[in-house]
């Protein structure tokens, strides 16, 4: 199972014909096509790099014992892009002013939709209001422990 998360445009209302879908999970595309997966979701400079650093690999496995590395590097390049892909695209969006309302678990995108389309109330169909936030003036949030690898999300 998948989690989607979904997007809307900036100023746009919660159930927008726009709102933007993006599955987070693995794409065969991207780790077979890296820097061609890259420039088919208009991620140019990421796609470039990524090409630049396959030439490089390539160059590498021409040299005498180079052929393990380069293939290990290139795995690890295409595993990279393949299942941390769609964050690039979340994270080019929300810096356009996109909004990132909800993460849903679901089979595929059909069902996503039909589950996030449903939760949304009558009062949340607004256009959406960015809340002033004055970053400098906040005062600092009391942290717990600084132990684990993932990030809570603010669940329990």
């Amino acid at each position: 199972m998948a989690s989607y998360m979904i997007l809307t445009p900036p100023g746009a209302r919660v159930d927008d014909d726009r709102t933007r879908f993006v599955a987070d999970g693995f794409s065969w595309g991207a780790f077979l096509f890296p820097a061609l997966w890259l420039f088919t979701k208009r991620m140019w400079l990421t796609g470039i790099a990524v090409a630049v650093l396959q030439i490089l690999l390539i160059f590498l496995s021409t040299l005498a014992g180079g052929l393990l590395a380069a293939l290990l590097l290139h795995l690890a390049l295409g595993l990279m892009v393949s299942l941390e892909g769609p964050v690039f695209i979340v994270r080019r969006l929300i810096a356009r002013d996109w909004t990132l309302r909800s993460i849903v678990p679901a089979r595929d995108l059909e069902t996503a939709e039909e589950i996030y389309f449903a939760n949304v109330a009558p009062g949340d169909r607004n256009a959406a209001e960015r809340p002033s936030v004055d970053w400098p003036r906040q005062a600092p949030a009391k942290a717990g422990p600084g132990l684990g690898l993932f990030e809570s999300y603010g669940e329990r």
